[in-house]
């Protein structure tokens, strides 16, 4: 047998995937990650003789060869003892993806998997030192942004994969409205069954990933993401942070894909096939009116046809009663003076108001008001961290203030102040009490040609 190289072996390989699809589905089959070594063999060689080119069967033969594809690392391991060959998993993802129902969906130990890598890389992350010149934080970095970019593609690939079985299934088990042979109601049998599994092993454990909320014992992933981005906020890689942010959106966007093909499911699961049918009689006959309404309309009629404009995906699999009842609004009014609650309401929102709002820099003249740059805030960060500003403090706005001017000198602009501020609070407000008080007029600090009104801070001990 002759060596044949890993590109050339690819390419075979793509050129008769229906080799490769047959090895795969026998693995999905069988819920497997290896396949044994007789039916590789086997697979081959029918593949082998039904090639009617001698030319081409050697090529192939010498390609396929388990040598050959050892050596191009195509098979991941050939374990004699057990008789068993693993395949590459990034050889079979590239299959996969030519055709969606054979792409794996992810499930609860996968899914468990990734949230243990995030929360891995948010605990390396807290104790790095955030600097260009850290080797280790460097590292850190490009694992992480590797990993969110998996893990978008990923969930991507899981969402594809649920919504195309989700419509492989839909099709097959609503496809004749006649009575069902005996033959036939067996297959449906086992239809609902894959509608089960599917349902309680792929898609719940896929919701509960994308939740946002926080679990009951660990962080969820999208938590953890959102510290992660927080953590690079704080630290002065906004720019990292934003593309964190991003991924999550990403990712997030595929949760009301995945709720849709829930809802899908759930219809096999709690209706009978005799009441889907009915539904699916009801949508295309509603389908049919209100096509021939739009079809007779004429500009006297202004567009007020008795039908609403539904589209057929909202239609499918749903039923027309479940869309009919969401086109209406409702809101229950519970027994309660609301009037006391919306008064209490406007009450905390002019306090809160005046809390998150106590500072505005004005300017004598056009000047724009510059942010601090991310070496800036960096070294404003320091500096805080090693200020010695014990309570009580009347003032800590004019506290800071002088403290910075002194330390960033020439490099100090009154707007920096806030970010301070705010640099403080995060490492002190732990360990102090910060209070705000409330004057009229408000403080005033003057520097150079900015002027900061703000409520003052008190700083005291808990």
């Amino acid at each position: 047998m002759m060596h044949v190289a890993l590109d050339r072996t690819l390419i075979l390989l793509i050129e008769h995937k229906e080799l490769m699809f047959r090895l795969i589905d026998y693995m999905d089959g069988n819920q497997r990650r290896d396949l044994p070594a007789e039916v590789f063999f086997n697979s081959l060689r029918a593949k082998l003789e039904s090639l009617a080119s001698r030319t081409e069967s050697e090529r192939l033969g010498d390609a396929f060869d388990l040598d050959n594809l050892i050596k191009t690392g195509i098979v991941a391991e050939f374990n004699q003892s057990r008789g068993t060959i693993a395949l590459q998993p990034a050889v079979l993802d590239i299959f996969r993806l030519f055709d969606k129902e054979r792409v794996r969906g992810l499930r609860s130990a996968e899914l468990e998997n990734i949230r243990i890598q995030l929360e891995n890389a948010y605990r390396q992350h807290q104790t790095l030192s955030f600097a260009d010149d850290n080797i280790a934080f460097l590292e850190q970095r490009d694992h992480l942004f590797d990993l969110l970019r998996r893990i978008n593609s990923q969930i991507q690939n899981n969402t594809a994969h649920l919504q195309h079985q989700a419509d492989r299934l839909s099709k097959r088990l609503d496809h004749d409205p006649t009575l069902l042979s005996l033959d036939e109601s067996r297959q449906h049998r086992d239809m609902l069954v894959q509608v089960k599994q599917i349902y309680d092993r792929e898609i719940i454990p896929t919701l509960e990933f994308l939740n946002s909320r926080e679990y009951s014992k660990v962080k969820a992933p999208l938590i953890l993401i959102d510290e992660l981005s927080r953590l690079y906020d704080l630290r002065g890689y906004e720019d990292d942070s934003y593309y964190i942010d991003q991924y999550k959106l990403s990712i997030l966007s595929h949760y009301k894909s995945v709720e849709k093909v829930k809802q899908t499911l759930q219809r096999y699961l709690h209706q009978e096939r005799r009441h889907r049918l009915t539904y699916n009689a009801i949508e295309q006959a509603y389908l049919h009116l209100q096509q021939l309404a739009q079809g007779t309309f004429t500009e006297k009629l202004k567009d007020k046809y008795i039908f609403k404009a539904l589209e057929q995906d909202m239609l499918y699999f749903n039923g027309l009663k479940t869309h009919a009842a969401a086109q209406d609004a409702r809101i229950e009014w519970n027994p309660r003076n609301h009037v006391i609650y919306f008064n209490e309401y406007l009450v905390n929102r002019q306090a809160r108001r005046r809390s998150d709002s106590p500072a505005e820099i004005t300017t004598f003249d056009k000047e724009r008001l510059t942010e601090p740059n991310n070496a800036l805030k960096r070294r404003i960060r320091q500096l805080v961290d090693l200020c010695h500003i014990e309570p009580p403090v009347d003032d800590l706005y004019a506290e800071l203030h002088h403290y910075l001017a002194e330390h960033l000198s020439r490099d100090y602009q009154l707007p920096y102040l806030l970010y301070g501020v705010s640099c403080f609070k995060q490492r002190h407000g732990a360990k102090f009490k910060i209070k705000v008080a409330f004057e009229r007029p408000q403080r005033r600090i003057r520097y150079h040609n900015h002027v900061l009104e703000y409520n003052k801070r008190l700083l005291s001990d808990d």
